[in-house]
């Protein structure tokens, strides 16, 4: 019935009649607008889903063993927390650190900080996750998860 259009932390749902949903004056929803303003976005919030875990093409989301970056390809899973933070979420490890991409691109979980990320929900039980630095989280060919990637596609998916 609707698309969502990604607007970092905010939403637009756009109606099968072409029409942005927008909040009118009363409150009431209505597909009438042809365009995204401040009345066309929503906060987009998880209810309910205070821990996460990841499972892409490779296998599930885990610590690497002698590291603080994370596999992608692992037969186990590890539980993450999730923070939300108008529209972002930040990620924190067992340890009580939090997930961030590096300058090369790995992702890692020993920062100090949250960093946020995106969650893009593009199938049904399927999620992008974009990173602070615009690209999305992938499993790389080696099973390291990267931050690094430039759309969404079969390495940057993951069932939630």
């Amino acid at each position: 019935m609707f698309d969502i259009e990604w607007l970092g932390r905010r939403v637009a749902l756009r109606a099968n009649n072409g029409k942005y949903v927008c909040t009118k004056k009363n409150g009431q929803l209505a597909a009438v607008s042809d365009s995204v303003g401040e009345d066309e976005q929503f906060v987009l919030k998880l209810i309910n889903r205070p821990i996460l875990v990841l499972r892409g093409e490779n296998g599930f989301v885990c610590h690497h063993k002698n590291s603080n970056t994370l596999d992608a390809s692992r037969s186990v899973y590890d539980i993450f927390s999730l923070l939300f933070s108008d529209g972002a979420y930040h990620i924190k490890s067992g340890n009580e650190k939090f997930w961030y991409v590096s300058g090369s691109g790995l992702v890692c979980t020993d920062g100090d900080k949250p960093e946020d990320f995106f969650f893009e929900f593009v199938e049904y039980g399927r999620v992008g996750i974009k990173g602070q630095n615009g690209k999305y989280l992938r499993g790389d060919q080696g099973g390291t998860l990267m931050g690094d990637g430039l759309s969404v596609d079969a390495s940057s998916l993951w069932e939630h």
